[in-house]
């Protein structure tokens, strides 16, 4: 690859348009989302054998949705700590116990309206298939449907903390896609996230995304627009609060991202302009020639063990 080629990835740092009431936006959302009962149970799966006891976790979140999602924790680790597994839009959840370190709990929530997903489909059928959410309520800022998402992960640290048998001193969050935003929200706004992993965030600096990226996200977001030409506007307005790259600045714990060139879905330029605007101990992980997948399973368990290391010190 060329040194040109990697500057132009590189040689990305936007400015903000955060309007003047996006902290205090933010502020009182992550204030009211405590006011409603979390409402937590938890009902153990009957899988017997391996190395983690599974449990499905449901708590209350945004609008007093009942939100879902699976706990492993190891058997033979006392009071682990935990990882949230934040999956990308319209994608599958996936869990393979293979990957995952025995010393470390995990809980892998579900997308708010993902149940329909959950089931493998080939990738013709996959093509055909649009969830509609990203333009659920995109008009109204209070009830957007990604204010919702990054609410979700933000409530489930509160819920894992009434896990007796967790230690929720110290979490990790690996976010992928819209996961990643979602988890970089989270760990804005929980000081007990210390170490996050931002598996080729996007929704990030939309301006440039919007126009790029060809994943679903920015798929609904384009054909709304297209139908309704006089509202663009306000949607590119509303959009702007949820902009990860508006968070971007405010993060503390480390962060690990990872970025692939060939990413049509999640687009280099994007993915550098958020960690450039990082404030805080920062890594990327570079895959010059690979695309959404950068680094697979690798580098899956790589962001495991890099926040064990992380939330161990």
């Amino acid at each position: 690859m060329a040194l040109t080629d990697f500057d132009k990835y590189f040689m990305n740092f936007p400015p903000f348009d955060r309007e003047d009431d996006f902290i205090p936006f933010w502020e009182k959302a992550a204030s009211d989302i405590k006011k409603i009962p979390l409402e937590l149970s938890a009902q153990k799966d009957k899988k017997k054998g391996g190395r983690f006891y599974f449990s499905s976790l449901i708590f209350r979140s945004f609008m007093k949705t009942q939100i879902t999602g699976e706990l492993l924790i190891p058997r033979d680790a006392e009071h682990p700590p935990v990882i949230i597994i934040v999956h990308d839009y319209n994608r599958r959840v996936e869990i393979n116990e293979e990957l995952l370190d025995s010393d470390i709990a995990y809980f892998f929530i579900m997308l708010r309206g993902h149940s329909i997903v959950n089931e493998p489909v080939d990738d013709a059928e996959k093509d055909e298939i649009g969830l509609g959410y990203l333009i659920e309520n995109i008009l109204d800022k209070e009830t957007y449907y990604v204010k919702a998402v990054y609410l979700d992960v933000f409530r489930s640290i509160d819920a894992l903390r009434l896990i007796t048998k967790l230690d929720c001193s110290k979490i990790g969050i690996i976010g992928k896609g819209l996961g990643a935003a979602a988890g970089l929200f989270a760990a804005v706004n929980s000081q007990r996230v210390s170490a996050l992993v931002l598996d080729t965030p996007s929704f990030c600096h939309l301006s440039l995304s919007q126009n790029k990226s060809q994943d679903d996200t920015a798929k609904e977001i384009n054909d709304y627009i297209s139908k309704a030409k006089t509202l663009k506007k306000k949607v590119k307005l509303n959009l702007s609060y949820f902009d990860a790259l508006n968070f971007s600045d405010m993060v503390t714990c480390p962060v690990l991202a990872t970025v692939g060139f060939k990413d049509i879905m999640s687009p280099p330029e994007c993915v550098f302009s958020l960690f450039n605007h990082l404030n805080c101990e920062k890594t990327l992980e570079i895959y010059p020639d690979e695309g959404n997948t950068a680094g697979g399973d690798s580098q899956f368990r790589k962001s495991i063990m890099w926040i064990k290391d992380k939330i161990q010190q």
